[in-house]
C-alpha cells in the first residue's frame, strides 16, 4: 500500500501542481477560531501556525481524496451523508403560520392528547413476606373488601408498600413505570367505585380501589404552540430530506449484487 500510493503521489508530483488558495475569509476564520478557544487574538507567529496548519490538512485530504483512501471509510461517508443532511434542512420552512400548525394538530391529535389522570389507593400483599401464604391472604382479603368501602383502614389489612398506599392524579404511564404494563392495562379499563383484585406486579398482590379517572384531551393550540412548532419543524425537515435524497437517488442506476450462498454462509459462520 505504502509502495502504491508513493507511486500515486510521485505521479501526480510530475503534473502541474494543483492551488491551493488560503483565502482572507479563510485567515480570518482562522483567527476567530483561535479567538473563541484561547480569548485573545493570536499573535503572527500564532497566526502562521494556523495557516500552515490548514495548508497541511489540504494537501494531505487532496492527496488522500485522489488516492482513494476516502472511499470505504465509515466515518467519512457518514459524516459527508451528515452535511447533506443539513443542507435539507436548510429547504425546509423556517417558520410556520398558524394555519399550518392548526392543520397539523388536527391531522396529529394523538401526539399532543394530555393522558388520563387516575387517583386510586391499594391494598397490597408483599410476594417476598408472604412468599408461602400470599394465595391464602390473597383470597381472605378479597373476601374482606367485598364487603368493604373505599375508607377502609389498608395498612391494617395488607403490607406497606415503598411509595404509599395512596396515588393521585397520576397518569398511565407513571402507573406503568412504577408497577408494570400489565398492571397498567388493568387498571385503565376498571370501574369506579368499589375495590378489585387482586391485580399482579413485580411486588406482590394489589387490590385497588379507583376513586377517579379524568379523561385526557387535545389542548388549544395555544397551549402547546412550542411542541406543534417543534414537531412540525421536525417533519418538515424528514419530508425535506426524503425529498431530496429521492432526487438524487434517480440520478443513479442502483445495482445490488447477490453474494454466493457458500461465500455468505461462509461469512456468517465466521
Amino acid at each position: 500500500m505504502l509502495f502504491g500510493l508513493h507511486g500515486l503521489v510521485g505521479k501526480r508530483s510530475a503534473e502541474a501542481p494543483e492551488k491551493i488558495v488560503v483565502s482572507a475569509s479563510r485567515v480570518a476564520n482562522l483567527g476567530d477560531g483561535f479567538a473563541r478557544t484561547w480569548r485573545r487574538l493570536p499573535n503572527e507567529q500564532e497566526l502562521q501556525s494556523l495557516i500552515e496548519d490548514y495548508i497541511r490538512d489540504e494537501v494531505f485530504y487532496r492527496e488522500g481524496k485522489a488516492a482513494g483512501l476516502d472511499r470505504d471509510d465509515v466515518i467519512i461517508r457518514r459524516r459527508v451523508r451528515q452535511k447533506m443532511e443539513f443542507l435539507a434542512d436548510d429547504m425546509s420552512a423556517p417558520e410556520p403560520s398558524d394555519e399550518q400548525l392548526v392543520a397539523y394538530l388536527a391531522s396529529n391529535p394523538e401526539r399532543f392528547r394530555t393522558e388520563d389522570r387516575l387517583t386510586f389507593h391499594q391494598v397490597f400483599l408483599s410476594a417476598t413476606r408472604r412468599a408461602s401464604t400470599i394465595e391464602r391472604d390473597s383470597k381472605q382479603v378479597a373476601s374482606i373488601l367485598a364487603r368493604a368501602d373505599g375508607a377502609v383502614d389498608a395498612t391494617g389489612l395488607g403490607d406497606p408498600f415503598l411509595l404509599g398506599e395512596e396515588f393521585r392524579d397520576v397518569s398511565p404511564s407513571k402507573v406503568t413505570s412504577i408497577f408494570g404494563d400489565g398492571f397498567a392495562k388493568q387498571i385503565s379499563v376498571m370501574e369506579k367505585g368499589h375495590w378489585q383484585g387482586p391485580i399482579p406486579s413485580g411486588f406482590g398482590q394489589h387490590f385497588v380501589f379507583l376513586s377517579e379517572r379524568v379523561s385526557g384531551n387535545l389542548p388549544a393550540l395555544d397551549d402547546i404552540r412550542p411542541a406543534v412548532r417543534r414537531e412540525w419543524a421536525n417533519a418538515r425537515r424528514l419530508e425535506a430530506e426524503q425529498k431530496l435524497y429521492a432526487s438524487l437517488r434517480e440520478r443513479y442506476e442502483i445495482v445490488v449484487e447477490t453474494p454466493p450462498a457458500k461465500a455468505a454462509s461462509a461469512e456468517i459462520n465466521r
